[in-house]
């Protein structure tokens, strides 16, 4: 099944002619889901043809503009467009009165369910829990109430030996459990999943850290990640604006990724006073085996 990610807006703080700001497309196992919504969101939907109607809910990691702002203008976009299918918005408290307020001064209408609801910005909370899949919010340490969020494969299922099982003529209920990776009782035995199936491949995961310092809080929740994207706002150079902004610099989202053990590391919210992006992969590959410069419109599968 499908698990990729699209990087919509890699820049920060403003948008520019390079990089748009943050929002990321996710799809897992056939579904769709947006992380953060910055202004010309929209824009960068329509360019990489991504099916922004079928979007099952959308997660904003704070309330500052680069992140935000682009909310309302899709909403609304897709009510004018006929969306029926119901939509969840995860955010952080005031999220929703802020929404209000602006539907009332642009008197919107809506033509399908919308949900806003309040992730917790003291202990990590299940958002979404699939049968195959769940997403995840945890705090962040940023200069105000943020969450970053983990996309996580869960509960897949063993491949069967389609050829063996036909010729036993197992039951669907036996097959069910056998799927599961449960031992089955049939015809006086007890069938044991390897004899009759693969495990399955290890599960997938993709973490995105919104606006940063390094904490405890991001390391736990990133641990094992397939990708982890990370706020990399500044180069070495720079470093001294790291911590008053409530950002990371480059070679710090290294320093996590490593501690982490993920399997690759992706560097977002990159300030623009940056134009060259070798210049940062420069610096990045010096300190993790796996790193790139997220830019606007890639497409990475995990």
């Amino acid at each position: 099944m499908n698990f990729d990610v699209v990087f919509l807006g890699t820049g920060a703080a403003v948008p520019t002619e390079l990089r748009g700001t943050t929002s990321q497309f996710v799809s897992i196992h056939g579904h769709h889901y947006l992380l953060d919504a910055g202004e010309g969101v929209q824009l960068a939907l329509r360019k990489h043809r991504l099916p922004f109607q079928k979007i099952r809910g959308i997660f904003i990691s704070h309330m500052h503009g680069d992140h935000v702002l682009g909310l309302p203008g899709l909403l609304s976009t897709m009510s004018l467009l006929g969306r029926t299918a119901p939509l969840t918005v995860w955010g952080p408290p005031g999220l929703e009165d802020w929404l209000n307020l602006t539907w009332r001064a642009i008197v919107a209408h809506f033509t399908y369910d919308l949900t806003v609801l309040p992730w917790q910005n003291e202990e990590a909370m299940t958002l979404c829990q699939e049968e195959r899949y769940a997403l995840t919010s945890f705090p962040v340490k940023h200069r105000i109430e943020a969450c970053g969020i983990r996309v996580e494969e869960r509960n897949l299922p063993w491949s069967l030996d389609g050829a063996k099982v036909r010729e036993a003529n197992l039951p669907f209920d036996v097959r069910k459990q056998l799927r599961q990776g449960m031992e089955a009782r049939w015809d006086g035995a007890t069938l044991v999943p390897r004899d009759w199936a693969k495990p399955p491949k290890d599960a997938r995961s993709y973490v995105f850290s919104g606006d940063t310092r390094p904490c405890e809080s991001l390391k736990r929740h990133a641990a094992g990640a397939t990708l982890l994207c990370h706020d990399a706002t500044f180069m070495e150079r720079d470093s001294a604006k790291a911590k008053p902004t409530y950002h990371s610099t480059v070679l710090e989202a290294c320093r996590v990724a490593q501690q982490v053990e993920a399997k690759r590391l992706g560097l977002t919210h990159i300030s623009s006073r940056y134009r060259d992006p070798a210049e940062v992969q420069q610096e990045a590959s010096k300190s993790f085996h796996s790193v790139f410069v997220a830019s606007d419109g890639l497409k990475v599968s995990l």
